[in-house]
């Protein structure tokens, strides 16, 4: 479009040549025509059209016979939209007009698609113009993948962090938009002229600009305006007046972003002080020559090319950050020797495009290069100008610097954010925002995934409310309403049952947040995060279930114990031995709870019951056990034990364990009848002395016969037969 400009016969329209343009519009085209992004500009009260690369795929089959072309040779629903807009802004009445999420054509790979732009109409003004105003620039960014603003403190305080560590900033600064607030650093507010405590805590706009040069407030403060109203990145370059008269220059550089509803939110940013580079710009543009100056102690090295004889001039700094030696001759070769494999394409695309008499005619770029001297890996950043005699480059002047800190800081901080953003991902974190005034509710793809729902799909405060448990409904309003209390301002914090609106899974939700106030002392903002603690809420119903249990076993346990002590003291023996009996019972009734405890009380295996009674009387070289995988209930396990511990006390005292070549065997395995599942176990004593039948029978023989039978609803029969005694016994599994 810039040559389409240039070559454009502009006398056939009401402009004139070019020669006669007045310097507002000169300047209003370059501008538009240095853009990345769609501009246009309608000049003059019969709105002559002026339109860039970028603005050009918006035109469609109209491009580029539209340049040059009239308002009233637009077509007529095209004039009756806007002609009023136009008319009010070139007559000084309006300030400008924005228009949200209008469709453009835009190409990308070669391939036209359609994509989302924020408009804006903006009076150029020209003092030539009758009313001031010479016309309407026209500017569109693109709002298709605009990312998220960051919805925390935190994250802001991450990027005025990384911000100071880029190379070159000086100041960091975020404008809330709605509160009118601008919260700065020290230095920003020092180069405002800004008590740096009020700076921090936040201070209206308007407390800043005083400071900024009268030639620049009006540019400055329309970049604001525009890129708060449109959202994106922005830029700009101005003067500030210090306390003692002196004048700075700044680079601003920063974000605009916008809130769910596309209205201006915060803009955040950086500035970096330019006063030496701007001194040494002037001098350039008036010598093109001294580049010398200022120059080393900005660390920054010259280089100059001549492209006609081929002669190129490398200065001392240019050969120290490349790792050049003084008598190395300056030569295409040796610089193509340091540049990294992977930018050297990229690389030579921009010096040829900026060589290009029909291209920019500037080199900005950041690349890689391995210093000659000892072969390290660093960044360096090179601008370069490119003078014309006609459509020959005559010469090709820049600087270079070294940013390999700044490149690394960078990265550093993007792997930082990395790892935050894994770490939430891994602690099942969901964050969610709520505009009061609006009643917008934003949630992460985290807190959609917590609430059953699809990313994406439209939710609001009820919507949220209708999948909070019913139970729960009535306290979390409770909650909610004392947190936006203006004169409690507590912290937000509940837990609550959600219940998920498309999988239907009930989940408990653990939520804090904070609700920010106005001025007015509004609640305006309510924001916060969500943390899926069902597992634990799992867990403590598990652990008072567990007490529960715990309660119950205590209190049978304690009758075990009563009804044992009441069998062992009955006086049918001596006191000894009856206190032998009553501790042997004790510690077998203990290993039983002990075998439990390690399982939760939720059963036992009968091998590992087996395996503790032989480790406990004799070792497992006196017990043969036999017998598949059976799962016992905790009351069979505990039943079952005491009665293999009164067959075990027997043995030891009179039977099979009473001697060295003694020996039990335990086989057990399921009952074959059908119905509900029972144990069989049989216990065999041999290789012990001659057995007689006892002539009555004592509390160990009751407890396995009788109690044993009534407690695990089956039987129990002991047979003292000569060789040893043996004992079977049937239970029911599920007792």
């Amino acid at each position: 479009m810039a040559a389409r400009v240039i070559a454009f016969d502009w006398s056939t329209t009401p402009l004139g040549a070019r020669d006669a343009w007045s310097p507002a519009l000169r300047l209003a085209v370059d501008m538009i025509l240095a853009a990345n992004f769609p501009m246009a500009l309608r000049w003059g009260p019969e709105l002559v059209l002026i339109y860039n690369d970028a603005y050009a795929p918006a035109l469609h089959q109209n491009h580029p016979q539209s340049l040059g072309i009239l308002f009233n040779q637009t077509s007529p629903e095209f004039q009756a939209s806007i002609r009023a807009l136009h008319d009010d802004i070139l007559a000084g009445t309006s300030p400008g007009y924005a228009f949200e999420k209008l469709p453009l054509r835009v190409t990308r790979g070669g391939k036209q698609e359609l994509g989302y732009f924020r408009a804006s109409y903006s009076p150029v003004p020209d003092a030539t113009a009758a009313n001031g105003i010479g016309g309407v620039l026209v500017t569109a960014v693109e709002i298709s993948q605009s990312v998220a603003a960051e919805k925390t403190l935190r994250t802001t305080q991450e990027r005025y962090a990384m911000a100071r560590e880029v190379a070159g900033v000086v100041g960091a600064w975020e404008w809330d938009i709605k509160a009118n607030k601008v919260y700065a650093d020290a230095r920003y507010a020092e180069l405002h002229n800004v008590s740096p405590e009020f700076a921090e805590a936040g201070l209206p706009a308007q407390s800043y600009t005083p400071a900024v040069h009268p030639e620049d407030a009006d540019r400055i403060r329309d970049i604001a305006l525009k890129a708060a109203q449109a959202g994106g990145d922005f830029s700009g370059e101005y003067r500030l007046v210090q306390a003692d008269g002196s004048i700075r220059w700044v680079y601003t550089r920063g974000r605009a972003y916008l809130d769910d509803e596309g209205h201006p939110h915060r803009n955040t940013g950086v500035i970096v002080d330019i006063t030496e580079r701007k001194q040494v710009e002037e001098e350039l543009a008036t010598a093109r020559v001294g580049l010398d100056i200022a120059a080393e102690s900005a660390g920054l090295g010259r280089w100059d090319y001549d492209p006609k004889s081929g002669r190129r001039f490398w200065d001392p700094r240019v050969r120290a950050i490349f790792g050049v030696a003084p008598d190395v001759p300056a030569s295409a070769e040796a610089f193509a020797a340091l540049v990294h494999p992977d930018d050297v394409e990229g690389l030579n695309a921009a010096i040829d495009a900026a060589m290009d008499p029909t291209g920019p005619g500037a080199i900005n770029r950041e690349y890689r290069i391995h210093r000659g001297d000892d072969g390290a890996l660093r960044w360096v950043e090179a601008f370069g100008q490119a003078f014309f005699d006609g459509d020959q480059c005559i010469r090709f002047v820049g600087v270079v610097s070294d940013v390999t800190a700044r490149r690394e800081a960078v990265e550093r901080t993007l792997r930082q954010e990395e790892t935050l953003r894994q770490a939430v991902d891994a602690a099942d974190v969901g964050t969610w925002d709520l505009d009061i005034d609006s009643g917008t509710l934003t949630w992460s793809d985290r807190c959609y995934q917590m609430f059953g729902m699809s990313p994406g799909d439209p939710v609001d405060v009820e919507t949220a409310y209708a999948l909070i448990h019913p139970g729960d409904v009535a306290r979390v309003r409770e909650a909610t309403l004392e947190a936006m209390n203006p004169a409690l301002r507590p912290d937000y914090a509940v837990e609550y049952r959600a219940i998920g609106r498309d999988d239907h899974v009930e989940r408990w939700l653990g939520v804090k947040g904070k609700v920010f106030f106005g001025d007015d002392g509004k609640a305006h903002r309510f924001v916060g995060a969500v943390v899926n603690i069902t597992d634990r809420k799992r867990s403590e119903l598990h652990l008072r279930l567990l007490v529960n249990e715990l309660n119950h076993r205590v209190k049978n346990s304690l009758a075990t114990i009563q009804a044992i002590a009441a069998q062992s003291f009955t006086g049918e023996r001596a006191l000894p031995q009856a206190q032998e009996a009553f501790s042997s019972r004790i510690v077998a009734l203990a290993e039983a709870h002990d075998l439990l405890t390690r399982e939760n009380w939720e059963g036992a295996e009968l091998h590992d019951v087996t395996a503790r009674l032989a480790a406990l009387h004799g070792g497992a070289a006196r017990f043969d056990l036999s017998g598949p995988s059976i799962r016992l209930s905790p009351k069979t396990a505990l039943s079952l034990s005491m009665a293999l511990h009164e067959l075990a006390t027997n043995a030891m005292k009179y039977g099979a364990l009473s001697t060295p070549e003694g020996r039990i065997r335990v086989v057990w395995d399921f009952a074959p009848e059908p119905g509900a599942a029972r144990l069989d176990l049989t216990w065999t004593e041999s290789g012990g002395p001659l057995v007689k039948p006892p002539t009555d029978r004592g509390f160990g023989s009751r407890l396995i016969e009788r109690g044993l039978a009534a407690e695990l609803s089956g039987s129990a029969a002991i047979d003292f037969q000569p060789d040893g005694v043996v004992c079977r016994i049937r239970a029911l599994l599920e007792a």
